[in-house]
């Protein structure tokens, strides 16, 4: 039989556990913001608008009606005036909320914060200070090609 008890774990134990744990904590968040930055891959995706129920044709939107569907581009906003569509991105500029048609007041808003749009994009009021920026958009047999508008 020993005469000395164990001591247990020593402190340089103890302190090196403790390390390894703030450094593992502190990885994990860095890798997290990392994710959370890096750009979406933009190839991704279909050129045609994409709805909840497939893709979005011409036809499926009525006269001043809208739709907001999935591309290659992202979130997309077609609007419909008269016999034109009309696409702008869909994603509001001040904080990123999904704008929507108003049909009564022939703008485009924002639900979260209440930036508004006119159909070129433009602000009309609210905290946004960008403009929405448009897209071209080609019917076409199996819907709605999406593609960048080019700045002349």
């Amino acid at each position: 039989m020993s005469d000395h008890p164990d001591p247990g774990p020593t402190r340089r134990w103890i302190n090196a556990l403790l390390g390894l744990g703030i450094v593992t904590t502190i990885s994990g968040f860095a890798s997290s913001a990392l994710a959370y930055l890096w750009p979406a891959a933009r190839s991704a995706g279909s050129e045609f608008l994409v709805g909840s129920k497939g893709p979005v044709r011409a036809d499926d939107i009525g006269p001043d009606g809208s739709v907001v569907g999935r591309s290659r581009l992202g979130k997309i906003l077609v609007v419909r005036r008269q016999d034109a569509l009309i696409g702008l991105q869909a994603t509001c500029t001040h904080l990123g909320c999904t704008v929507a048609w108003n049909a009564a007041s022939g703008e485009i808003e924002c639900p979260c914060h209440g930036a508004r749009y006119n159909l070129h994009g433009e602000v009309l009021g609210g905290p946004a200070r960008e403009g929405l920026a448009p897209v071209l958009l080609t019917i076409e047999e199996g819907g709605i090609r999406v593609r960048p508008a080019r700045e002349s």
